[in-house]
């Protein structure tokens, strides 16, 4: 077990089960993920993600680059386009801030990227945690979705 702190939460994460979970798991946007062109977008937008939270994930185990289930809500008059994601770790939840969801940045309200835990449930008798990430992401597809 690992003790990591992120966005306030403080968390034992079992990273060795983790980077197990994630290990075969396909690329997003790929054909056995998915392949539509909001889960391709996504992923060519990961390298941009606050480097800290690249950190925090691959700290805990988690490739985010893989297995993440994406929702695409719509584009943004700034152009950015909303998404929202969630990635799985396994462990145990230690301490909670008053703030479930914690702002990495948030110029305005079509402009931020926040991260939170979503799902949280065990699974024999280990704590599955739902990270998310809800963010608005820019366009990088060379295929346009209008």
């Amino acid at each position: 077990m690992k003790s990591i702190i992120m966005a306030g939460y403080e968390l034992e994460i079992d990273d060795n089960k983790t980077l197990s979970y994630y290990k075969n798991l396909p690329f997003i946007g790929e054909e056995e993920h998915c392949p539509c062109m909001y889960c391709k977008n996504y992923a060519l937008t990961i390298a941009g993600f606050p480097k800290s939270v690249q950190n925090q994930l691959r700290e805990m185990g988690i490739d985010p680059a893989k297995g993440a289930e994406v929702s695409h809500f719509y584009q943004s008059k700034n152009s950015k386009h909303m998404y929202v994601a969630e990635y799985k770790a396994f462990g145990k939840l230690v301490k909670k801030p008053n703030e479930e969801v914690i702002d990495i940045y948030r110029n305005n309200e079509e402009d931020y990227f926040s991260i939170g835990f979503g799902n949280t449930h065990f699974n024999n008798e280990e704590m599955v945690f739902g990270i998310l990430i809800d963010a608005f992401l820019p366009w990088l597809l060379e295929e346009n979705p209008e």
